[in-house]
């Protein structure tokens, strides 16, 4: 006489739904990480192109002596970078021996409540989260 032993094998669902719990659990936890790390790498992203505006603003200075007609590479005294994700506007102030650059986090982005990055003619940077600010030899872009 045989016998047929049939063995079931795979999961039950108390184990998928442990597995399942363990997966939000991490998720719940690497999600804020990474929505961070993202603003924090758009802000860095913004300052480099803020810098290198100032370097071409440097060079049309040294040019033209002042900045009274300097603009933006869209020929205008704004642009929205990125292009393709429009998280800022870069705004431009201009005198005839002064400028300032202003970046301006989009109400619907990612970056609404980052606060503005500000840089002027003199090299003088500040940041702070949330807020405005006025450059200074004492701020920066750290948020200090």
């Amino acid at each position: 006489m045989v016998k047929n032993i049939i063995k079931n094998s795979g999961f039950t669902l108390i184990e998928l739904m442990i597995v399942i719990a363990i997966i939000a659990i991490l998720a719940a936890v690497a999600y804020p990480s990474y929505s961070s790390y993202k603003i924090r790498t758009n802000r860095v992203d913004t300052q480099s192109e803020m810098m290198q505006i100032s370097q071409r603003l440097q060079s049309y200075y040294a040019i033209h002596h002042n900045y009274t007609n300097a603009k933006l590479d869209t020929n205008t005294m704004t642009k929205d970078y990125p292009a393709f994700a429009e998280l800022y506007t870069i705004r431009l102030t201009i005198s005839d021996q002064t400028w300032t650059l202003t970046a301006e986090p989009k109400s619907n982005s990612i970056q609404s409540s980052d606060g503005n990055l500000v840089l002027n003619n003199q090299g003088q940077k500040c940041w702070m989260k949330g807020a405005t600010c006025i450059p200074s030899a004492t701020t920066n872009w750290d948020g200090q």
